[in-house]
């Protein structure tokens, strides 16, 4: 499932008449690099949902045979946030386990690597993980040594030594076991999901990547990163496989 329904607001301009998983990145839009990513590795069905300017995202990737995938979209009459949003989507999932993104990140990440990760830890969920200590800008993920998720310290907090940190980089694999915790009302997947399951004691994991990763969240990091695509100082190609 790719998350696509924000209004985009860091985008500021740029989103006022256009989606942000609208807008362009080279010759593609930013959401058709996680298509073409997701039907290179394997992934045949992706759900999409859409709200602000829901029509447009549509329109433009019609059914996703264009891509090698068919699209499933999931209408949001009011933008439901991560966790309602799955749970809205719930339906469309056929209680199968499910690989969820954020439509405004770009990686080399290996989904069938986490996956298969994911299976061998007989995780409730697991997380993808960009090790990292940056707490001005994140807010931060904590695990273990063997890589189990500890919790999420909040930005600008003390950084004590020796604790295993990292930003989550918007990649997820959830069950169905995961997703009862969701409900379809407008809810964050941290704060319903990941924090209760975690106080429950279930198994949750993190996988730690320090591959290629570009956060587009906002105006200024997508005009970067634009800039270095056309520059050719990040392949996309790479990023689509």
């Amino acid at each position: 499932m790719i998350l696509a329904a924000g209004y985009g607001t860091r985008m500021e301009e740029l989103s006022r008449n256009l989606p942000k998983p609208l807008l362009p990145m080279n010759h593609h839009r930013l959401i058709e690099i996680a298509l073409f990513k997701l039907a290179h590795q394997g992934i045949l069905r992706v759900v999409i949902n859409v709200h602000y300017i829901a029509r447009s995202i549509m329109e433009c990737l019609g059914d996703g045979r264009r891509y090698g995938v068919e699209i499933i979209y999931s209408e949001e009459t009011e933008l439901l946030d991560t966790g309602g949003g799955i749970a809205h989507a719930e339906p469309f999932f056929r209680g199968e386990t499910i690989l969820t993104l954020n439509a405004d990140v770009i990686s080399d990440i290996d989904f069938q690597e986490l996956y298969r990760y994911h299976r061998r830890r007989h995780a409730l969920a697991t997380m993808a993980v960009r090790p990292s200590r940056n707490n001005k800008d994140y807010r931060l993920v904590v695990y273990d040594e063997a890589h189990r998720l500890a919790g999420f310290l909040p930005r600008r907090n003390p950084l004590p030594d020796g604790l295993f940190t990292g930003i989550f980089m918007g990649y997820a694999i959830l069950t169905p076991q995961a997703r009862r915790y969701l409900a379809p009302h407008p809810q964050s997947v941290i704060d319903a999901l990941y924090r209760p399951a975690l106080e429950n004691g279930e198994p949750i994991w993190v996988f730690p990547y320090d591959g290629a990763w570009f956060d587009v969240g906002d105006k200024e990091s997508y005009l970067r990163i634009r800039q270095l695509v056309q520059q050719g100082r990040v392949c996309l190609n790479r990023m689509m496989r």
